[in-house]
């Protein structure tokens, strides 16, 4: 049982426990084992696996730094359980970190996806979503271009703002529209004295959480498909694990990555202008070469929308045409992408059967 208190919003702990102990195979219940493969000041590598045989393959799901604890995506991990031996980047509080253990910006969340990738079996598959897409579709490319024999096999971008202008939404809009000393100025903050992160410079949980609230209320005034999960829970553990709780558990993020991500995703496009870097190396998507990528994308999404994601095809220009898949999932939100029915229904299937390039189910096939 989770020992979280459920409903804290911006009171959070340094991490969040997934507690899951078992996973339902063929109508049996399997018991699940859980370590940290990696323990860092900033993040762990999570693994979860089967406890009555050793899944043939390792999946990596790269989670968002976006606020929201990995935990988020809940649904993603039971779902990928039965078919693989799963590991989650699981970031860790900044409020939690001493200031002495130094920043985590842009670079070092690239460097620790290759970091993970390299320490996994071979044919890896990565999943990434939401700015995960951007550090793992980087690591790919580092990996590509050293040919590195751990690059993976497959690559799963799931609502990545790979190229926020490919379809601006409302986010990308606001996010462009303010400077980066303007954002420095009134968003990033100190951790206060009574957490072992004092002093360390943040953008802080209850200025997230606030905007999260908005969010919500605009969503709320049109009857959007995140207050259809709201109201109607379709999560694989709603009792435990609410939409609510989840989407409102929220922690601080290190000051160097908030405003080195804005500057980078959404101000230079560094991704789709090929001048993206990685500790003084160029990220040069021409370099994916045995990787097959997935883009998977929500019709109804407005934090990035069709096209942001699917943008990448157009830049992993080595990949074989066969290897690249891209799908929209029809009157699918953001969230829906990655937890409740839709995920169970549509992406998932998608996922499982893109490692045989089968026919995707649930989605429009767009190439």
């Amino acid at each position: 049982m989770s020992d979280t208190i459920l409903f804290a919003g911006s009171n959070q702990p340094a991490r969040r426990n997934f507690d899951i102990t078992e996973v339902t195979i063929r109508g049996e219940n399997v018991p699940v084992v859980t370590c940290d493969v990696i323990s860092t000041s900033f993040f762990a590598l999570k693994e979860f696996a089967r406890a009555d045989a050793d899944a043939p393959r390792d999946v990596l799901v790269v989670a968002p730094l976006s606020g929201h604890f990995p935990i988020l995506l809940r649904d993603v991990v039971v779902g990928l359980l039965p078919s693989f031996r799963v590991f989650v980047t699981d970031w860790i509080n900044a409020r939690y970190i001493p200031i002495e253990h130094g920043s985590f910006g842009l670079d070092a969340n690239i460097s620790c996806v290759v970091q993970m990738v390299r320490l996994l079996r071979p044919h890896l598959t990565v999943i990434a979503l939401c700015q995960g897409g951007i550090s793992a579709l980087a690591a790919a490319a580092l990996l590509g271009a050293n040919d590195d024999p751990r690059t993976p096999s497959a690559l799963v971008l799931i609502a990545a703002p790979i190229n926020p202008l490919a379809n601006q939404t409302r986010v990308a809009r606001l996010l462009r529209a303010r400077s980066l000393t303007w954002l420095e100025n009134n968003t990033i903050t100190k951790v206060p004295e009574r957490f072992p992160g004092s002093g360390r410079l943040v953008y802080s949980e209850d200025l997230q959480l606030t905007a999260l609230w908005n969010y919500l209320v605009r969503r709320i005034a049109e009857r959007d498909q995140i207050w259809d999960k709201v109201l109607h829970d379709e999560g694989i553990d709603p009792q435990r694990f609410p939409f609510l709780d989840l989407y409102t558990s929220i922690m601080d993020l290190d000051a160097s990555f908030f405003l080195e991500n804005i500057k980078s995703v959404y101000h230079d496009c560094a991704m789709a202008q090929a001048m993206l870097r990685c500790q003084s190396e160029k990220v040069d998507l021409r370099a994916i070469r045995r990787t097959a990528l997935l883009t998977v994308e929500g019709e109804w999404d407005d934090i990035a929308a069709p096209g942001q994601t699917s943008a990448a095809h157009d830049l992993c220009t080595s990949i074989p045409a066969k290897a690249h898949r891209s799908v929209v999932v029809p009157h699918c939100g953001h969230f829906s992408l990655f937890h409740g029915e839709i995920w169970r229904r549509a992406v998932l299937p998608s996922i499982l059967a893109f490692s045989g390039f089968e026919t995707l189910t649930g989605c429009r096939v767009v190439r």
